[in-house]
């Protein structure tokens, strides 16, 4: 099969859900599994009784609960306290230092960029930082006047909005465990509404799929936020998407039970 293409769901929540029952009609695995959510900062009654079951099979079977995969990609508990102004420096002061693992590194990486010497990239003599000037961007483009579809178009194809999570000085020799989200495209549509498409070489669905998504839209509403733009869909593209139901011993039975209860909780069979 070249590619598995989901039908939009409302949420991020609804959207992990429907995307493992697809998986799991599918073999557990599928290559270029594509989806959407278009209300990805939205959270109904029954999206938070399934993060809350969810959490509660993660933490009693060795897996990280979905806020502390989400704070991988935007460390919302940082940015409450230290608000926009302090994030950057705090983050890389006194979060970041005590990241011990390749996996957990994605806002250092959307935030600082290093030479090959892995020295970090400067301009005008401060430390260059991808997403300040990725939010700049869509907040120039926000704030202009020029709507025509030619100046849509090629806002599209503009580098300045795509944000890649790949560090070549630490990534280029991993045949594994580099990061599995590769690369975020941000889009302004005509009308001010700034979707977001992230690109993962290897996403997994019981593991790390449902706080990647919260993750995502919580870094989507910082951008937009910041930009004055409106927030749009969320869409997700996985090269390779797998449901490790018993992964690292974890029994295939329990996740199911707790598939189920979700199932159960959005009324589905």
């Amino acid at each position: 099969m070249p590619f598995l293409a989901l039908e939009d769901q409302p949420t991020t929540v609804s959207a992990w859900f429907h995307a493992v029952q697809a998986l799991d009609k599918h073999s557990k695995q599928a290559y270029n599994l594509i989806y959407s959510a278009t209300d990805p900062g939205s959270l109904t009654d029954a999206d938070k009784k399934v993060i809350k079951a969810f959490n509660k099979y993660a933490l009693s079977n060795g897996l990280h609960s979905t806020d502390t995969v989400a704070n991988t990609i935007f460390p919302l508990d940082t940015y409450i306290s230290k608000g926009s102004a302090g994030l950057y420096d705090f983050y890389l002061e006194e979060v970041f230092p005590k990241v011990k693992k390749q996996w957990g590194t994605y806002f250092y990486r959307m935030i600082c960029r290093k030479n090959d010497d892995g020295s970090k990239m400067t301009r005008d003599g401060t430390a260059l930082n991808p997403l300040i000037l990725l939010i700049e961007k869509v907040a120039r483009r926000i704030a202009g006047t020029g709507k025509t579809k030619t100046h849509y178009e090629l806002a599209l194809d503009d580098p300045a909005l795509d944000l890649s999570t790949y560090d070549a000085h630490h990534d280029s020799e991993y045949q594994i465990g580099g990061p599995c989200l590769s690369h975020l495209s941000f889009k302004i549509e005509s009308d001010g509404v700034l979707a977001l498409t992230a690109f993962y070489r290897s996403h997994w669905y019981i593991g790390r799929a449902l706080g990647n998504l919260v993750g995502l839209a919580r870094l989507q509403r910082f951008v937009a936020d910041q930009s004055g733009a409106k927030v749009g869909p969320l869409t997700i593209m996985a090269s390779e998407a797998i449901l490790d139901l018993s992964a690292s011993g974890r029994p295939a039975a329990t996740t199911r039970a707790m598939l189920a209860e979700c199932a159960g909780i959005y009324g589905l069979s």
